[in-house]
């Protein structure tokens, strides 16, 4: 969806716009851009920084599964 291109229907008009989570109690979550396709309405989220530093920092985070986490 990055690309320009939709993964599910393969058409080319993408919107996109960037937002911050708030997360509560003037904590704000991570920056996320999104990708939503105007002919089928598929939409993809992205997190600007790495998720790691948000599993490190916020208690509401964890990993699925720990033997994918990369700290072990």
């Amino acid at each position: 969806m990055r690309t320009g291109r939709c993964p599910k229907c393969g058409a080319t008009r993408i919107a996109t716009t960037s937002y911050a989570v708030y997360l509560g109690a003037g904590v704000t979550g991570p920056t996320l851009d999104l990708y939503a396709c105007a002919d089928c309405r598929y939409v993809e989220q992205y997190m600007r920084d790495p998720v790691e530093s948000r599993v490190a920092v916020l208690d509401s985070w964890r990993w699925l599964r720990k033997d994918d986490a990369p700290f072990r």
